[in-house]
């Protein structure tokens, strides 16, 4: 095994690698060459030069994800690279989970095949927000749909300055403009299983590369037949990460999403004549104002609450783990103290 020499970084440009990377690896206090990790299933990791791919090995107090820059000494990961965004997905038996790393581009990929709540996709785009990434709404099967003009223009209505974009593996529609936006940048798409993300990886691929499942007809739900995480490189250039179909996703307390998404609600906050207005029943709130003024869709106004008590859940929740992880240290810590006066 021969990675590349870190005084010539030049093969890795394909891969992502800029200026800003090699800052990074400036500063590194670890030892090794740089590589992207391109496969990961939880046991086996595979990382790549931007020549040849490599299957190396690391340390479980590592959390490694698809995306992530590595420095690899002895066919070991030995550090990784301060991410730029990261996707995670909450798991109640272990944790968060991180899925992918060093994301440009968030690919929200919905089907026309199936009814489109307006709740979900916009759940979906404060995610991706929230990752400090840029989201882009892809619409796929229009061709399954009757009128995908309306379709488009009503998503566009909901999602305000984000992208969304209407795809059709049948007939090759989108798919020239969702190249141009992955040149020289990295994507990953979310989205339900069987909304068509590995079809859309096939076409930018070029080749079969990501395996299609079949889609129920009773309600266009897929099987998850993306198990494991993977980075592609375009042949037009860009790279893509596929992920496993995603049900839910809950929004980060710290994260920018929710403000990101509702700025025209945070902007109208800022008038509001108390500084911590929460937007329900306060006098003098700007944005109740709005809504009575008919300048603010009331059904709008209910998601940006919904997503606001979500967060402050989230925040109470963390806050409730992190005080119970520190007091099981000082039990452990005073049980130490004890053991070592007997």
């Amino acid at each position: 095994m021969h990675l590349v020499d870190p005084t010539d970084l030049s093969g890795l440009v394909s891969l992502g690698w800029d200026d800003d990377w090699s800052n990074k690896l400036a500063s590194s206090p670890f030892e090794g060459s740089p590589a992207r990790v391109v496969r990961h299933d939880g046991v086996k990791v595979m990382v790549s030069d931007g020549e040849s791919v490599y299957h190396v090995t690391f340390p479980r107090s590592i959390q490694l994800a698809v995306g992530d820059w590595v420095q690899v000494k002895n066919e070991t990961v030995s550090g990784i690279l301060e991410r730029t965004s990261q996707l995670e997905r909450d798991s109640a038996e272990s944790g968060p989970q991180i899925i992918a790393a060093n994301v440009d581009l968030v690919l929200v990929v919905f089907g026309a095949d199936r009814p489109l709540r307006k709740s979900k996709v916009l759940r979906f785009v404060a995610f991706a927000w929230d990752l400090g990434a840029r989201p882009v709404v892809v619409v796929s099967k229009i061709d399954l749909h009757e009128d995908s003009s309306r379709l488009v223009s009503e998503i566009e209505s909901w999602v305000g300055d984000v992208d969304v974009i209407e795809t059709s593996i049948e007939d090759g529609v989108g798919v020239d403009k969702l190249f141009s936006l992955l040149s020289g940048r990295t994507g990953t798409l979310i989205g339900e299983s069987g909304a068509g993300k590995s079809s859309l990886v096939n076409a930018l691929m070029e080749d079969e590369v990501a395996w299609i499942g079949d889609v129920r007809e009773r309600d266009a739900k897929g099987r998850h037949t993306t198990t494991h995480r993977e980075l592609h490189l375009l042949p037009g250039g860009g790279m893509i990460i596929d992920n496993p179909g995603i049900r839910s996703l809950g929004l980060s307390s710290e994260g920018e999403g929710v403000e990101e998404l509702f700025s025209d609600i945070e902007e109208l906050a800022v008038l509001c004549r108390f500084r911590d207005c929460a937007h329900r029943t306060e006098p003098g709130c700007a944005v109740l104002a709005a809504i009575e003024a008919g300048e603010l869709a009331r059904d709008r106004w209910h998601t940006y609450c919904r997503f606001i008590d979500e967060q402050t859940e989230s925040s109470a929740r963390a806050q409730s783990k992190q005080r119970l992880k520190n007091a099981r240290k000082e039990a452990s810590a005073a049980q130490r103290a004890r053991d070592r006066d007997m």
